[in-house]
């Protein structure tokens, strides 16, 4: 059925977003057991359900099964490369690279190396996902939530304080993110955003011009 699935919908839609010369469907190949799907695979996108011991097992099944030299990324949004890669026989080819949702329209990758991993295979995936058209980001150690999700949940949890303290609406938030920061964000960044914001002195001179202002209690959420 998946088969099906794929060669209707969703290699149509592949197609529209562009596909290299030669790649078809029938590429695609399906097996019965994990063992057999990664004996021959010179990279594996681990995608287990988002349970510290059935990536944990996932994890240690894969890498028994796997060439000794494949590097194993893992699409984890929320655990730790160290959390994962217990027991393994090769813990050094292993990375988290965690996308976002579609990660076929959303380039950034979030490559994150465990205390064990090899620098060449955390350059190896970061090349990998360059190469296929990702915008790779890689990061230096190890950080709960990486980077963007711990942006997306400070705004988060702002957002879910002013909601509860009667301040907005949802539409109301949706809307000012919608049409205000966020379309700045998107083309630059909010560091950018900032730096240009301060005119030929910079973040520097923003600081300097707004700082008593950016004292003021504007919230007063707790962690």
């Amino acid at each position: 059925k998946f088969r099906e699935r794929l060669e209707g919908t969703i290699w149509p839609t592949l197609v529209k977003l562009g596909l290299k010369e030669g790649a078809r469907p029938e590429n695609i190949i399906f097996t019965n057991t994990l063992a057999e799907a990664v004996a021959d695979a010179q990279f594996i996108q681990e995608n287990s359900p988002e349970r510290l011991p059935v990536k944990i097992q996932t994890f240690q099944a894969i890498d028994a099964a796997c060439p000794a030299d494949t590097v194993i990324a893992s699409s984890t949004s929320g655990y730790l490369m160290s959390e994962m890669a217990v027991g393994l026989q090769h813990p050094e080819r292993c990375t988290v690279a965690h996308p976002f949702n579609p990660p076929y329209l959303m380039p950034v990758v979030e490559v994150v190396a465990g205390p064990e991993t090899s620098p060449e295979a955390h350059q190896w995936a970061v090349d990998f996902y360059r190469h296929t058209g990702k915008q790779p980001l890689k990061l230096k150690k190890e950080v709960p939530g990486f980077v963007a999700d711990r942006i997306m949940e400070a705004v988060w949890r702002e957002i879910l304080h002013m909601i509860d303290n009667d301040m907005a609406t949802v539409a109301e938030i949706d809307m000012a993110v919608r049409y205000g920061p966020g379309l700045r964000w998107a083309l630059m960044g909010p560091l950018t955003v900032l730096h240009l914001g301060g005119g030929e002195g910079g973040m520097a001179h923003l600081i300097h011009q707004f700082g008593p202002s950016l004292k003021a209690p504007w919230t007063f959420l707790e962690a």
